[in-house]
């Protein structure tokens, strides 16, 4: 059974853009849709998520992020070939609802690192103190948020023993990027026993509708979430 393998819908795709390696498949290839490219691959399986092909799909998709518009699907999302025309029809309305809410938009996340040199996961569980870190984190995201002064934005503990403990991710408009950094950099400079990062610019993957969902067919094995914000780190 042959798949198509998306990676994004994209619209007023540059013209000097050109394909990256594709995840699988012998390209990535452009697929028109009214005035929307989707860059997709045709394969008959789509791998497992792995450190290499997360990066791949990952490739694709930013090679695209100077577009007026870019909604990045996930990783693993596919269709069997002979559906997608009837997919992207039925989709069309969300794809440009999608679109609009995102045009001419980057994502930036601002991750918090902690900075102790033992891990969370290395001390006694003690409630109240973890109860207090978190209110600590909330606050900081808070100030940042504030500073940052855009509407669209996502607030994610990391849930993991690492040392990057949380993150916020915006949506701003793609030539906003050195006026946001300046504006939160007064909060990075003040914080105490976090450091907080910026990464970024990536494409919207927060701020888009999950389109990798029935009837679309899985990866070989359940795929990880889009290399934690490669943002998809």
């Amino acid at each position: 059974m042959l798949l198509q393998y998306l990676y994004a819908v994209v619209e007023g795709l540059p013209r000097g853009w050109r394909p990256p390696p594709p995840v699988i498949g012998e390209r990535v290839e452009r697929r028109a849709l009214a005035n929307l490219v989707i860059l997709s691959s045709a394969t008959p399986v789509v791998p497992p998520a792995s450190p290499t092909t997360l990066a791949l799909h990952h490739e694709v998709v930013a090679s695209a992020l100077d577009a007026d518009g870019l909604v990045p699907f996930r990783y693993g999302t596919a269709l069997r070939a002979a559906d997608v025309d009837g997919w992207l029809a039925r989709e069309r309305p969300a794809l440009d609802g999608a679109l609009a809410s995102v045009r001419g938009c980057v994502e930036m996340s601002v991750k918090l690192l902690r900075l102790d040199t033992a891990p969370a996961a290395a001390a006694p569980a003690n409630a109240t103190r973890d109860a207090a870190d978190e209110r600590r984190l909330h606050a900081l995201a808070d100030q940042i948020v504030e500073r940052a002064a855009l509407a669209q934005w996502r607030y994610r503990p990391a849930g993991t023993s690492g040392n990057v403990v949380a993150s916020v991710a915006f949506l701003l408009p793609r030539g906003e990027l050195a006026d946001f950094l300046a504006r939160i950099a007064p909060v990075a400079s003040r914080a105490v026993g976090v450091a907080v990062v910026p990464t970024g610019p990536w494409p919207a993957y927060s701020f888009v509708p999950a389109f990798d969902r029935a009837p679309l067919s899985p990866a070989a094995s359940p795929p990880v979430d889009r290399a934690a914000d490669r943002r998809a780190g």
